[in-house]
């Protein structure tokens, strides 16, 4: 058996070098730093994932005046024809279709945001107006304008339905009388 010499070196020992411990104020600025970072990163990641939803409603009535009359469901519908279509297409209780002045070229349903909207064509003097009606949930603005271009949007709430109608802005003095009757009064 061999015994260890109590005069041989082993490895040598370093004192433990102490490190002063971190300020207060180093402590939480970091944290805070570290917290604002993360707030803020996230902040920036919802803006440029999710599309910014500017009156959805707006959107969706110009789009649909661009588009052809062929690409609706009901061509030329007579008063009484669109009326009935209108209480199948939002309901029941759809306001009155029939516009003073205006004579319906096209109508058709989209859906927006998991529910139905009417979309109607009509035409006043030389004009074709679109107009858009859905049932108002949640928070809905009383009124709202908008010009894309050479169009004029133009957002209304009478009772609980949104009414949205496009047309041209050089005739906005034209179609906005017809637009102005439109929901005040209801079918029975």
């Amino acid at each position: 058996m061999k015994l260890i010499e109590a005069d041989a070196e082993g490895p040598t020992l370093e004192p433990e070098t102490v490190t002063p411990p971190r300020p207060e104020k180093r402590r939480v600025s970091i944290s805070l730093l570290f917290t604002l970072a993360v707030l803020i990163g996230t902040v920036v990641a919802i803006y440029t994932i999710l599309p910014a939803r500017d009156n959805v409603l707006m959107t969706e009535a110009v789009a649909a005046h661009r588009r052809d009359a062929k690409a609706f469901d009901l061509l030329a519908p007579a008063p009484a024809e669109l009326q009935a279509w209108a209480i199948g297409a939002i309901g029941k209780d759809a306001p009155q279709m029939a516009l003073p002045g205006a004579v319906p070229v096209a109508a058709g349903v989209i859906e927006i945001h998991r529910r139905n909207a009417a979309l109607v064509k009509y035409r006043v003097g030389n004009d074709e107006i679109t107009v858009l009606i859905q049932h108002a949930k949640g928070w809905a603005p009383q009124a709202n304008e908008r010009d894309e271009g050479d169009l004029h949007a133009s957002l209304k709430l009478v009772g609980h339905w949104s009414i949205v109608a496009v047309g041209a802005k050089a005739t906005l003095a034209a179609w906005t009388p017809a637009f102005a009757a439109l929901g005040v009064a209801t079918t029975p």
